[in-house]
């Protein structure tokens, strides 16, 4: 990744995991570190929020995992900033603990900061045309904190370029997400049998997609405006709990420790991935 135009510069450090690296970036005496996934060939990029950004556990195996699958479907550039800065919970009662002393308003200020940096220096007071294409992705936390992070782009000459969030809400008090798909393409996807009230149950999906359904009935969305056809999409699945995505047996045991419903359905999963990969790719597909 070259240096931006903030004076930002990357160390790399290359993983086992298919072609996974862990970067850190050093600006204005802060240093901030992120896992990247890279695919084979790509022009397109996605900032994948997972700490959860990922789930609330941090960045382990799983998060890189998914960030790899990601990579390898869309032909992105797979970014994981590492919110806690190097910790990962081990059990519910550690990641509880870091979820709950997480800074959400510099977490959002570092991710607005990364979004800045991958739109390279090139970018810069550039018509959007010529703007690096970015979006995001979200797990758990992350999905709170991608929805926050896209909300906070509606007020900005150049929005996130796609946006999917998985079972995760964040305070509406705090960030208004009726703009979203106003400014931004938005995928939402959660589990019917989902117990995380007010954060990611069916009634906390069901009234965002009622949020998003006015917005766009009262102020027309993008869809108005001849830029995409489909505002948002709120999925809600009949048989699955929270953190259905995911497959790796750590987090699949965790599952079952928390009694989350459901088990790991690899079918199913595949079909949502691909609504995933299907969406990245026509929203951020360099032309």
């Amino acid at each position: 990744m070259e240096k931006s135009a903030h004076d930002t510069f990357f160390v790399t450090e290359c993983l086992d995991l298919e072609n996974i690296y862990i970067q850190t970036s050093f600006n204005a005496g802060t240093s901030t570190s992120w896992v990247r996934a890279d695919p084979l060939q790509t022009d397109i990029a996605i900032v994948d929020f997972s700490n959860m950004t990922t789930e609330w556990w941090g960045v382990n195996d799983q998060i890189k995992s998914h960030a790899q699958r990601i990579a390898n479907g869309t032909g992105a550039i797979v970014v994981v900033p590492d919110m806690y800065n190097g910790k990962q919970g081990l059990n519910a009662e550690e990641a509880s603990h870091l979820m709950g002393n997480l800074d959400w308003k510099n977490a959002i200020q570092q991710l607005d900061q990364l979004v800045e940096d991958l739109r390279d220096e090139k970018s810069h007071n550039q018509p959007p045309s010529d703007i690096r294409k970015v979006g995001c992705i979200g797990f758990c936390m992350g999905s709170a904190l991608t929805l926050a992070l896209a909300s906070r782009y509606t007020g900005k000459p150049h929005p996130l370029n796609a946006c999917v969030a998985f079972y995760g809400v964040p305070d509406q008090k705090t960030f208004d997400l009726s703009h979203i798909p106003l400014k931004t393409p938005v995928q939402a996807h959660f589990g019917a049998l989902d117990a995380h009230k007010g954060f990611s149950d069916i009634e906390t999906a069901k009234k965002l997609e009622q949020l998003w359904k006015k917005a766009v009935k009262e102020k027309g969305g993008r869809h108005a405006e001849g830029i995409h056809k489909d505002e948002f999409d709120v999925y809600i699945y009949d048989s699955y709990g929270h953190a259905f995505m995911n497959d790796e047996a750590w987090s699949r045991e965790r599952r079952r420790e928390l009694k989350m419903a459901g088990e790991y359905d690899h079918d199913f999963a595949n079909q949502v991935w691909s609504k995933v990969f299907a969406f990245f790719t026509k929203h951020l597909k360099s032309v």
